[in-house]
């Protein structure tokens, strides 16, 4: 049962005692969650994915991440568990609930969320640009790649936005003066402060590479892809 509906229509005219039975596990469990150190157990997920209990999502994602970031060596049981069931817990509630639990931290275990919302097919336009407005230009840039099961015309509007977003970015770094050896010099200072020759693209510093916008060259490749993606897509529903 999802309990979205019941909560926030608050038209229900009779409740099971099923229903309530569930509905105060999904409150227990809300509390227990925001303990640390407690975690699901494998029936304890089992129960809430098996009833696609929302509300709690935000709590269980905090397991997810906490678990990511561990060395495998220190992950115990509980750990593996929530990382194996929480994909499976955003397959089974509704991909909008999904959408917004994820994606309100994309920070905290960046390249573990990445996979997720890969593997999950939680990819979302609107989603995508918000991150842009948080300052995370590079992640939105690294999720491209990721689709999303289905597509209608509003997605494709999304996805045309999202793409002039991305090819008018903020610049990051500058050009500048800097002081050569026998005269002024025009110099390219990357987001990280590198300084480089004015004619390179991209940072030359060692693990830097970012452009005046903040992107790596990967992540440039990666705008590029997503621009034939929103093409094909457009071909597909007539909308060229």
């Amino acid at each position: 049962m999802d309990f979205s509906d019941t909560e926030t229509t608050g038209m229900c005219v009779s409740v099971s005692a099923e229903q309530l039975r569930t509905e105060l596990l999904r409150r227990r469990y809300a509390e227990l969650l925001q303990q640390p150190d407690v975690f699901p157990s494998q029936s304890n997920w089992d129960f809430i994915i098996d009833n696609r209990l929302t509300g709690i999502g935000e709590g269980l994602y905090r397991k997810f991440l906490v678990s990511a970031v561990l060395p495998e060596s220190d992950r115990r049981s509980p750990n593996r568990i929530a990382l194996k069931e929480f994909p499976k817990y955003l397959r089974a509630v509704p991909r909008e609930y999904a959408i917004e639990v994820v994606y309100d931290d994309t920070v905290s275990a960046p390249e573990a969320t990445r996979a997720l919302i890969e593997e999950c097919e939680l990819f979302d336009a609107v989603s995508v640009e918000a991150l842009i407005a948080r300052g995370e230009a590079p992640m939105a840039a690294d999720l491209l790649s990721a689709f999303q099961p289905q597509y209608t015309v509003a997605d494709l509007e999304a996805m045309r936005q999202l793409l002039s977003r991305l090819r008018h970015l903020p610049e990051e770094g500058e050009m500048a003066d800097g002081c050569g050896l026998l005269r002024r010099e025009i110099r390219y200072i990357c987001p990280a402060g590198h300084v480089n020759a004015a004619e390179a693209e991209f940072c030359t510093h060692s693990g830097c590479g970012l452009n005046i916008y903040g992107l790596t060259q990967e992540q440039e490749q990666a705008v590029d892809d997503f621009e034939k993606r929103v093409e094909a897509l457009a071909a597909l529903l007539g909308e060229i």
